[in-house]
């Protein structure tokens, strides 16, 4: 009997279980991938913190040690004290930094990121961390513990801003009335502006004239100025004259005065020659005058003059020394 047999079918048995083959073992490739990522084939232990409250927190969320993923939270319970414990697996290999003086600290990666476990670096000296130990925990402020931190910080400032712009707005405050001031200022200063150019106007009116003034005086002054020159150079050649005779009229005065003193001189020896004969002159003239008149009292008696010649009065002679 011949059968025939179509040529697709031809080592059916062989394709599919080599398509079967690929299968398992994408399978596998997916399960060590998963497995690579969730840390199960790589040696790890244990470590524990306990917090306040489990917000932030979930199971899976990484575990880093200077930004590099070491491990992941394992599980997070309630215990009895109604804290939250937290248990973390960490590769073995990450151990020897770990140690007594780490701590663990809830961060967010950025601003906005996701929240991770951080763990820091221990001292050198310090005692690495066993398998189930306690890990010291450090509380960081979250995102909405520091808005409302900011919140307290920028309220006192809102009010005291509400209080300035009261204050700036109040009718009756210093900066209401402070503006009405400016604005009454600016007022007057505008007024005053046009006082001040009425009175430049005036003032430049005043100078025009006074420089008009001026002009006409200088004008004045230097005709003056030109008539008095003539004067001045005939001044000036007498007073050349007066220098020129000048030595000569005291050289005359000079010999006067030599003249004058020789004189004054000869006149005092004199006087001192004549000075003692005046009292005996006087005395001649006194003698001389009483017979004079002892002749006239005898012709008076005498006719006939007797008759017609008046009385005479009696002199009174006044003895005089020798200076007078």
């Amino acid at each position: 009997m011949i059968t025939e047999e179509d040529r697709r079918f031809k080592h059916l048995e062989k394709k599919i279980g080599f398509f079967v083959a690929i299968a398992i073992a994408g399978f596998l490739a997916v399960i060590v991938f998963i497995g690579m990522d969730n840390d199960l084939f790589t040696p790890k232990y244990r470590l524990k913190f306990t917090v306040e409250k489990g917000t932030g927190f979930s199971r899976g969320m990484p575990v880093k040690l200077s930004g590099f993923r070491i491990g992941r939270i394992n599980s997070i319970s309630l215990n009895e004290m109604a804290r939250v414990d937290i248990e973390i697996q960490v590769g073995k290999a990450y151990q020897k930094w770990i140690k007594k003086d780490s701590v663990v600290k809830l961060v967010k990666e950025g601003l906005v990121g996701d929240s991770i476990i951080e763990v820091s670096v221990g001292t050198h000296n310090a005692e690495v961390l066993k398998d189930g130990a306690v890990i010291t925990f450090e509380k960081t402020k979250g995102l909405e513990e520091v808005a409302n931190d900011l919140a307290d910080q920028v309220k006192p400032v809102l009010i005291e801003v509400k209080d300035i712009i009261g204050y700036v707005n109040d009718p009756n405050g210093d900066i209401k009335q402070s503006m009405k001031n400016i604005r009454k200022l600016t007022a007057d200063l505008h007024s005053t502006r046009e006082k001040v150019d009425a009175l430049l106007t005036d003032s430049k009116q005043h100078v025009g004239r006074l420089t008009a003034g001026t002009e006409m005086l200088l004008k004045n002054t230097g005709d003056k100025i030109n008539a008095i020159a003539p004067v001045l150079e005939k001044v000036d050649r007498s007073m050349t004259t007066v220098e020129q005779h000048l030595p000569q009229l005291l050289e005359k005065a000079a010999t006067t005065m030599d003249h004058l003193d020789k004189t004054s001189r000869n006149l005092e020896k004199i006087s001192g020659t004549v000075a003692p004969r005046v009292p005996v002159l006087l005395n001649s003239a006194d003698g001389t005058l009483q017979g004079a008149d002892t002749v006239v009292d005898a012709l008076k008696d005498t006719w006939p003059l007797k008759n017609h010649v008046p009385v005479p009065r009696e002199r009174e002679l006044v003895p005089g020394d020798s200076n007078e």
